[in-house]
């Protein structure tokens, strides 16, 4: 016996291509143009939502943040030296601290940073001490 009419001579097994497919059940389109929907319980939805719109505000990007208004560019600077040193566990506040001073140097010293600083910002940081 053949698989889906192949090896058969070409003839159509009983049922049509592909054996006796169901033509019910839950494949079967039960309405026209309907699509299948879950909807929340009730007061589960507006409580889920207001959480997600207060995480989204929380998780704005320092750009984004500094196009609100929100911070500074040396607030800016500031929370990119935070994100490139997030991850550098086991050192000692005072190496961290080294390496986020250089850090903020270069981005307030070095040509081709502080190009890219602007390109994003539109200002360039002030000095610290200033």
């Amino acid at each position: 016996m053949g698989i889906d009419g192949i090896g058969n001579g070409g003839r159509i097994p009983p049922g049509g291509v592909g054996g006796n497919a169901p033509t019910t059940g839950p494949t079967a389109p039960k309405e026209a143009g309907k699509t299948f929907e879950v909807r929340p319980a009730s007061g589960e939805k507006t409580a889920e939502s207001q959480a997600a719109r207060e995480t989204q505000a929380t998780e704005r990007s320092p750009l984004e943040r500094l196009r609100a208004g929100e911070i500074d560019v040396n607030g800016y600077v500031d929370l990119k030296v935070d994100a490139a040193t997030k991850n550098l566990h086991g050192l000692s506040s005072h190496e961290l601290g080294q390496i986020r001073s250089v850090l903020k140097s270069q981005m307030a010293n070095d040509p081709a940073v502080m190009d890219l600083v602007k390109q994003a910002t539109g200002a360039l940081p002030k000095p610290e001490g200033e």
